[in-house]
Order: structure tokens, then C-alpha cells, then sequence
């Protein structure tokens, strides 16, 4: 828990935001920037949904998700990939049957406080000086102590008219109109909402970034300010 309240071992910035906020963009452009190790939150949860799907189990049931998680390792590279039993996934882990699973996954709160204990073990590498952390509770529950604090906040229509243009770069054959993803992402911000200490809000000791007409050059240079005048030290 040092890791958490301190710099001791490396500063944190936490990025907040609703589904297809553009966090995640934002998040790995700015760890770059500052030489700082990504996590993507959201792809955990993602990475066990796949590996619980694979074994045919439902992902509604938590002793499932459970089983799964004690019997497989999930680890993070610094540039925010992810691994199963150092598998590394990716396209494989953004499908529409992933997005319909994983809501179920993340509904499960002793699996978040299970990924949440593994996903802060990032900060203790010797070799990271910083990390970047994106997700939808990346600065209330993973890292509360962050640096930094910002809810990244993009339309309904516009986060979206993002993830339609992602699924429809992808080469999986299923096929689905942008009305569809406008359902299924407004059916996703409902069941958030409900999460209590984990949905996704802005903060209080937080800032927010409104992300709806900047390209991600323009709101990097936006939270890099934050960090500054937050005090966030950021040397490479």
C-alpha cells in the first residue's frame, strides 16, 4: 500500500472516464510522454472475460470469474499490453462478445478488489517512474492517492461514434449499426452508474477535461498543464 501513498516508488496520473471517453488514447499518448508505464484498467477486465469465455463458463456467475482468476496469471507490460499466462492478447480482446461479457465480470466486486490489488503492483517495479492509469475507477479505487485526478468527459454520441469506426476496423466478420452501439454503450453507462465507490465521476479533488472538440494532441498538452500546476513531478 506504500506505492498508493506516497511518491516513494513512482508518481501516479489517473484518467476517469465513461466507455469510449477517449481515456485510454489519452492515457498511453501521455506515457509516453512522460516515459511513464501505462495501465489499462479496462483491459484486465477485459483479458479475464476472455479467458473466462474460452473456458465456456458464464461470466454472470461469480464463483466462475473467481475460479478463473485463481487459476491464471494476468500481467501488464509498461506499454499497457496485456497477458494471460504470458499470452499476450489483443485484437482478441476487443470483440463485441467481449463487450457484451465483461460488464458481468466487472459486476463482481470481490473479483475488481482482486485485479485492483494486482493492477497496483505496477508501481512497485523498480524499473517504472511513473505510471498513467486509465479506466472508470482508476482515481477513486485503484490509486486514490493519485497525483492527479481527471475525468475525461466526451458525449454519449461521440464516444459512440468512436467505438462504431473501432468495431468496424476490426476483421471479425460481425457486422453492427452505429444505432446498436449507441444502445449497447447508453446500457453500459446505466449499469456503471450503479457501482457505488466504482463508477465512473468526476472527483472532488479531481479535475475534468472536457474531451468533445480537442484532438488527443491538444488534450495531452491539456494534462500535462494539470500535472504541472498539481505539482505531479514528471523528470524522464
Amino acid at each position: 500500500m506504500a506505492a498508493m501513498e506516497s511518491f516513494e516508488t513512482g508518481p501516479v496520473i489517473a484518467l476517469d472516464g465513461l466507455s469510449g471517453s477517449g481515456k485510454s488514447t489519452l492515457a498511453r499518448m501521455l506515457a509516453v510522454r512522460l516515459n511513464w508505464a501505462y495501465l489499462d484498467s479496462g483491459a484486465w477486465y477485459r483479458a479475464l472475460t476472455w479467458a473466462v469465455l474460452r473456458e465456456g463458463l458464464n461470466p454472470a456467475e461469480s464463483k466462475n470469474v473467481l475460479a478463473v482468476l485463481s487459476r491464471i496469471q494476468i500481467s501488464c507490460t509498461p506499454d499497457g499490453s496485456v497477458l494471460v499466462d504470458g499470452h499476450l492478447l489483443s485484437d482478441e480482446i476487443r470483440q463485441p462478445r467481449i463487450d457484451s461479457a465483461v460488464p458481468d465480470v466487472a459486476d463482481h466486486l470481490e473479483v475488481r478488489n482482486l485485479l485492483t490489488k494486482k493492477m497496483r503492483e505496477l508501481l512497485d517495479q523498480p524499473s517504472v517512474k511513473g505510471v498513467v492509469a486509465d479506466g472508470r475507477d482508476a482515481g477513486t479505487v485503484i490509486f486514490p492517492n493519485a497525483g492527479l485526478k481527471v475525468f475525461v468527459e466526451t458525449s454519449l454520441e461521440e464516444r459512440a461514434s468512436r467505438r462504431f469506426t473501432q468495431l468496424s476496423e476490426l476483421e471479425t466478420g460481425d457486422t453492427h449499426s452505429f444505432q446498436e452501439v449507441l444502445d449497447s454503450m447508453s446500457n453500459r453507462d446505466r449499469r456503471d452508474s450503479t457501482r457505488g465507490i466504482h463508477a465512473p465521476r468526476p472527483l472532488q479533488d479531481g479535475q475534468v477535461l472536457d474531451n468533445n472538440q480537442i484532438n488527443a494532441d491538444q488534450a495531452v498538452e491539456r494534462l500535462i498543464d494539470m500535472a504541472s500546476r498539481a505539482g505531479v513531478p514528471m523528470l524522464s
